[in-house]
């Protein structure tokens, strides 16, 4: 009697460790349940963007799971639409594009006004851009020319040398006058050079019937030997000599 007694004790206590063990898993996954909806509704209503931006591009496209994804916006659906550009060939490309497709949602007369001035804004963006591009690369090439043919510049080979070692996208005009200029420097010294190889009573003769272009007379003297130029100076004119002397004055001091 008393072996009976114990063992439906021991069938008791079991049967009760068993429902409390029940009674705890059930608590267990009511609580995981709950926390699963609290996520939930947390990626639906996209609490600090986690549901659109770190969850939407990996789950869109798993079946049911995607279901508890937020909508995708306009802005976000679409990255071209606020896309940043390099250049403006891009940005004018973009802009034709954008221009068709309000061209197009208008013509249809059902196109969201919210689109419509998406579209808008973009197009407004993008012109900005276009001119503050236009006008920066305006001034760019101005400041290049400005210290190409600075007064104080250094000599027109440097920067010839300068060019040829960088990509002439924003330099082409400029490098084109570099070299022209540079030809015409190399002209100069050659004819210097020849001159200076002539005699000077010689030399004096022939630049002496060149005074229509005292600039031209000043600049071959100057790019000879002081000692040379002075000697040719000497067999000339005192009036052409001393135009020339003021010529080749002026321009040292420009």
């Amino acid at each position: 009697m008393a072996k009976k007694d114990k063992n439906k004790e021991n069938k008791v206590s079991t049967d009760e460790s068993t429902g409390s063990k029940i009674v705890t898993v059930l608590i267990v996954l009511v609580i995981v349940v709950i926390w699963l909806a609290i996520f939930g509704v947390l990626i639906k209503l996209d609490v600090g963007n986690f549901g659109s931006e770190v969850l939407y591009p990996v789950l869109k496209d798993v079946p049911v799971v995607n279901m508890i994804l937020p909508e995708p916006a306009q802005n976000q659906s679409d990255t071209s639409t606020s896309k940043e550009y390099d250049n403006l060939t891009e940005a004018n490309a973009r802009i034709k594009e954008l221009e068709s497709q309000l061209a197009a949602n208008k013509n249809a007369g059902s196109a969201n006004q919210s689109d419509v001035s998406d579209l808008q804004a973009e197009i407004n963006r993008l012109k900005k851009f276009e001119q503050e591009q236009s006008a920066f690369a305006k001034r760019v090439q101005e400041f290049d020319k400005n210290v190409v043919y600075n007064d104080k510049a250094p000599d027109t080979e440097e920067f010839k040398k300068y060019y040829e070692e960088i990509e002439p996208d924003n330099a082409e005009k400029i490098y084109k006058e570099v070299c022209k200029d540079y030809e015409y420097s190399q002209e100069i010294k050659d004819q210097a050079d020849a001159y200076g190889k002539m005699e000077p009573a010689s030399a004096a003769a022939i630049l002496s019937e060149m005074t229509n272009d005292l600039t031209l007379v000043a600049k071959i003297l100057d790019s000879m030997q002081t000692s040379k130029s002075a000697l040719i100076l000497q067999n000339m004119k005192p009036t052409t000599a001393a135009q020339v002397t003021t010529k080749m004055t002026a321009m040292k001091n420009k």
